[in-house]
């Protein structure tokens, strides 16, 4: 055990009085991160095309979309006011498949985020934007998604482990100490009853 003054040792190990070391490995943190990803070149094809799309009720025409990546999820807010405003959640372990969507000569950022159709950001040729929020997502995904809850798990298991040595080294030490007491032995008394 630790005690008074060291703390900073406490927080990177666990050390218990039988001699038992566990290293706690620290959670990723996560800064907040938004992106305006509106695509203004789909919406002005779209008006372009259809006199119908000039109605702004349509999400994402003559709107604006921004994408905020949050500790534990991403937010799409998709915003039309005075209509509407659409915010999608989404944990980073249910973003599915996230990848870059090339058509043309158009890149956009593809997710269960945005489910209907990617994100082609500003005019659709903004490529390093488009690799940077790929990158991000699939590295938050890879920290809070699959891959980190299984890592949480075996860090779990881990600690577990490391407590029931523990309990097996009290045991065997408590019995030494009621044998030095003369204390019957509780399993023995138990049999005879």
């Amino acid at each position: 055990m630790t005690f008074a003054g060291n703390e900073k040792e406490e927080d990177a190990h666990l050390t218990t009085p039988y001699g038992i070391n566990a290293t706690r490995v620290p959670p990723t943190q996560f800064e907040r991160i938004e992106y305006d990803v509106t695509d203004r070149f789909c919406q002005w094809l779209c008006l372009l095309t259809c006199p119908i799309h000039w109605l702004p009720l349509v999400p994402g025409v003559m709107g604006t979309k921004t994408m905020i990546l949050e500790e534990e999820e991403a937010v799409l807010n998709t915003n039309c006011q005075p209509f509407c405003n659409i915010d999608t959640r989404r944990p980073y372990g249910e973003l599915g498949s996230v990848d870059q969507h090339h058509c043309l000569c158009c890149t956009g950022v593809s997710s269960g985020l945005s489910s209907s159709a990617p994100l082609y950001i500003g005019w659709g040729c903004e490529h390093d934007r488009v690799a940077e929020i790929v990158a991000e997502l699939k590295k938050r995904m890879k920290a809070r998604g699959d891959t980190g809850q299984l890592a949480k798990t075996e860090e779990a298991l881990q600690e577990i482990q490391a407590l029931r040595h523990e309990l097996s080294s009290m045991k065997a030490d408590m019995k030494l100490v009621l044998r030095a007491l003369n204390v019957p032995d509780h399993e023995m008394t138990m049999n005879r009853a």
